[in-house]
Formats: C-alpha cells, sequence, structure tokens
C-alpha cells in the first residue's frame, strides 16, 4: 500500500499539508503523504461532507460534554480548501504581534516571526495560483507587490453595501480572493454561473490545495498519496527523534506504519495537537512535545458572526445565481479605537447560494469576524471513550472571553447599522457557531521562543523533537482578524523550505 519507509511523512493533505508535499518531492525526496479523507464526489456541499465528518465532544451550557464539535474544516483529500471561499487576504502586519491589544490573562499572541519574512512567500504564492484585489484599496493592506489580478466586480449585494459605506465614511474595497477574474495559468475565469462557497468549484477558476503545482512535474516516486489513512501515533527513536508514523486504513481498519527521517503535521489546528497528545509513550508520559502541558492550549476559532435582510432595488436583471461568496470588504473597524480593546475585526459581504428573497428582493448578508484571545485553558484535549475508529474521542475545551464578547458585540452593531444604510429594513443575526470549532482553526501547537509557553519554534520544529513539524494553522499564536488560509499556505511553503535544507 505504501513505501516501508520514506524521507518525509506528511499527514493531511489540505492548504499546508499539500504544498508542504509537493514542495518537497519536487526536491527529489520521497514523501508519503498520509490523508484520512477521501476524493469528494463532484455534487459535494458542505453540508453533505459534514453530515459525515466525526464530531468531537463541546461542553453544554450546563458543562456536560455533548457530541457537536466540529474538529475537521473538511474532511477529504485537498483539505478545507475544496470547498471555501477563495478568500485570500494576507495578514495584517498588526496581527504578528497583538500584545498591546489582548488581555492581561491570555497567552502572548506574539508570533516568532513577522510580516516582512513572510512576505516573499505571500508574493510567489500570488504567482503560483493568481489572487485577484485591487492595490491600496484596503488601508491595512501590508506592503505588497502589485497585484497578479484585477479585482472581480462588485456583485448586485456587494455594490449595495459598497455605496452604503462610503454614505457612512467607510473605505469598502474589492475582496481579494483566489478565484481567477481573467484567465491564468491554464485555469479560466469565474463564470459566476453556479453557487461558489461549500460548493466544489466546476471549472477550477478558484484555487485549491493542489493549484500552485499543477504545471509542476515532480521526480518518479517521489510522492505517494494515500486517501483514507488516518495517523494514529507517532513513535519516537529516541527522547529528541521521531522514528515513525502509525496510521489505519479508514475501510478495512487495518494498521500500518512507515518509517520517515522527517515527519510534518498539517492536518488542521485541532487534529495535530490531538495526534501530538494521542502519541504518549515511555519518553513522551504526556504526549509528545508536551513537557509544558501546552499541547492542545491556545486553540482560537475567531469570534464571528452573520446579520441579513432583504431590501428591494431597481434593477434591469435579476442577479447572477452563483459566483464569488464575497466581493467587498470593510476594514476600517480592524484598528478602531472605539472597539473594546482597540483591535476589532473584517466586515464583508457573504452572499449565500439564494440571491433573491420574496416579492423579488435583493437578500444582503454581511459576515463579521474578529481573532479571539488565545487562551491557555481553551484547549484540545482527549475523552476517555473512543471513536467509531477505535481513537480517543476529541474534546474542544472552548469558551470565549468576556472582552471577545464586547468586541463581538460593537462589530454586529457596526454591521447592523451597514445593512440599515443599504435599505434593510428588518435585520437579522446569525450566530456562526464558531464555539464549537470547524471553520477557522488556529493554535494548540503554538509558535514561539519560550519552550514553557509554547509547542514549536519559528520554523514550526516541536520544541525538543529535532525532525517533527507542525505546518498547519496549529502554529499560530494568534489567529488574526482576517480568513487564514493564504498566510497557512504561505507559512507551510517558508516550513517546506527549511526542511528541504535540513534533509538535503
Amino acid at each position: 500500500m505504501t513505501a516501508d519507509a520514506v524521507d518525509v511523512c506528511v499527514i493531511g493533505s489540505g492548504a499546508s499539508g499539500s504544498m508542504v508535499a509537493y514542495e518537497i518531492a519536487q526536491s527529489g525526496l520521497r514523501v508519503l503523504l498520509l490523508e484520512a479523507g477521501q476524493a469528494l464526489p463532484p455534487d459535494a456541499s458542505l453540508a453533505s461532507v459534514q453530515s459525515r465528518m466525526d464530531t468531537a465532544l463541546v461542553r453544554s451550557a450546563a458543562g456536560t460534554l455533548t457530541p457537536f464539535g466540529r474538529p475537521w474544516t473538511v474532511c477529504a483529500l485537498g483539505g478545507g480548501m475544496t470547498l471555501y471561499a477563495g478568500i485570500a487576504f494576507r495578514y495584517r502586519i498588526i496581527d504578528f504581534d497583538a500584545r498591546a491589544h489582548t488581555a492581561g490573562d491570555a497567552l502572548d499572541p506574539a508570533w516568532p516571526i513577522d510580516y516582512a519574512e513572510l512576505r516573499p512567500f505571500y508574493e510567489e504564492l500570488e504567482r503560483r495560483m493568481g489572487v485577484a484585489r485591487l492595490a491600496g484599496a484596503d488601508r491595512l493592506e501590508p506592503p505588497s507587490d502589485p497585484p497578479i489580478l484585477p479585482p472581480h466586480e462588485y456583485s448586485t449585494q456587494g455594490r449595495l453595501i459598497a455605496d452604503a459605506a462610503k454614505r457612512l465614511g467607510r473605505l469598502p474595497f474589492p475582496t481579494p480572493l483566489a478565484i481567477n477574474s481573467l484567465p491564468y495559468r491554464n485555469r479560466p475565469a469565474c463564470h459566476c454561473d453556479r453557487p461558489c462557497n461549500e460548493h466544489l468549484c466546476p471549472t477550477g477558476a478558484r484555487a485549491d490545495a493542489r493549484s500552485p503545482f499543477t504545471d509542476v512535474t515532480l521526480p518518479p516516486g517521489a510522492l505517494t498519496v494515500a486517501p483514507g489513512s488516518r495517523a494514529v501515533s507517532i513513535d519516537l527513536a529516541s527522547v529528541s527523534r521521531a522514528d515513525s508514523v502509525e496510521w489505519l486504513d479508514t475501510l478495512s481498519r487495518r494498521r500500518a506504519r512507515v518509517r520517515a527521517r522527517c515527519v510534518v503535521l498539517a492536518g488542521n489546528a485541532v487534529q495535530s495537537a490531538a495526534l501530538l497528545l494521542r502519541s504518549r509513550q515511555r519518553a513522551a508520559p504526556n504526549g509528545i512535545g508536551n513537557a509544558s502541558g501546552m499541547v492542545g492550549g491556545g486553540i482560537s476559532f475567531k469570534i464571528s458572526g452573520y446579520v441579513s435582510g432583504s431590501t428591494r432595488i431597481d434593477q434591469l436583471s435579476t442577479p447572477p445565481s452563483g459566483g464569488p461568496f464575497s466581493t467587498v470588504a470593510i476594514s476600517d473597524h480592524y484598528l478602531d479605537d472605539e472597539v473594546p480593546s482597540g483591535l476589532g475585526g473584517m466586515i464583508y459581504e457573504a452572499s449565500g447560494a439564494q440571491h433573491t428573497g420574496h416579492h423579488g428582493e435583493t437578500n444582503v448578508r454581511l459576515h463579521f469576524l474578529a481573532a479571539d484571545q488565545p487562551m491557555r485553558n481553551n484547549a484540545v484535549r482527549l475523552a476517555a471513550s473512543r471513536d467509531r475508529l477505535g481513537l480517543e474521542k476529541i474534546i474542544l475545551d472552548y469558551s470565549t472571553h468576556p472582552l471577545d464578547k464586547r468586541r463581538l458585540g460593537y462589530l454586529s452593531r457596526r454591521a447592523s447599522s451597514l445593512l440599515a444604510e443599504a435599505g434593510v429594513e428588518k435585520v437579522d443575526y446569525q450566530d456562526s457557531g464558531y464555539q464549537f470549532g470547524s471553520g477557522h482553526l488556529h493554535g494548540g501547537c503554538r509558535a514561539g521562543i519560550d519552550p514553557a509557553q509554547s509547542v514549536v519554534d519559528r520554523w514550526g520544529r516541536v520544541h525538543d523533537i529535532d525532525n517533527l513539524y507542525v505546518a498547519d494553522g496549529g502554529f499560530f499564536p494568534y489567529a488574526g482578524g482576517v480568513n487564514p488560509t493564504f498566510t497557512i499556505q504561505a507559512n507551510a511553503l517558508r516550513i517546506a523550505r527549511r526542511i528541504v535544507t535540513q534533509l538535503i
């Protein structure tokens, strides 16, 4: 089924795992990519996929554990990028050091790297994938090279939102999207003819985890991809070196083991922490990398919510039935003295598949989100009970910090006032369910300089293990206030290059 020994075993095939696996395989090193999920069928949607994914345990209001947690974004070949919205923000400079804006009881939010170090990898990814954006339109956009693709035009809803924002003195701008606005690198332009977010892209206009490597030919035998292969545990050869990965065929339930010179965790922030915790052994009685008890700690989901409503507009044509989930964004409340703590978040269009409502009215919806405080007690833990594969169930022990509740309320009020200005008479609030996990997963294997307060170093290497790395969102010591996928990819590319230098 797979080789008995490889140079690198990568666990997870999403934004970070595919990046690491393909980048390392280009060098001629032998790579095994383990993926717990399978390839999605053409008609897949997030709703259909989530109904088949394992859940995690979360605490109810009464304090009891209930099975409503979402420890995956998408458990499938290609990970969450198979069904994501293509939103491709770069992290703002403030996201790499938010110490002036976090609560006194929070973990240190400062990254051990800054934007300048990550910038070359953002630039390279834009060239390889294509990102449609408008330079200089976002006042908090960090320095960058000129855009590769022009921005997408505002949707009907996006135009309503942009015009309303301008009347309120805000500075709306096109949402940066990893969706082709023009044909690019053998991928077509988006034709906006089908629902986008939470569905597979039927044309390839939206970039996915494989897009940076579509024109790359790997050396023969360099990469083996194994769908339906769930990593169970990592075994150590010594107190400071990983030796092998035990994995489980999810269909046959047979177990196998592969030896590797290097192991890279890229399953997602929750799954990587859980794997380290499951890897208990004589040299690591509390799990690998967990001498300080930090594995799983500081898990963050981003605080978020939606407001929506409908309005009647004069238009000559019906809004398109598909296209990008978001075409316009507002960052005016990201750094805002009126926000509790002074650090808020992003507000952007979040158009659903149903663009028109009753009596021909146009549905308008906004998403607002911000980074949550990284708290030690917000953690991934293991339960005594087992899942269908016989593995310890995951507990997502999470509660929203009081400061974050106030910040979320502020963003909700600003988004609601924006809809009212756009002509929406009745504004409805929808809870995003962020507290249960799923979409934005960060922390749990947080990066830092001090091993007592972090799990990995600036290169994603587990502090006390020479050849074990974390390349997914688990690396993030602070969640940042924008969608993380593009930053996860850029950081994974940085880490992959480092691994190659260590192995060749």
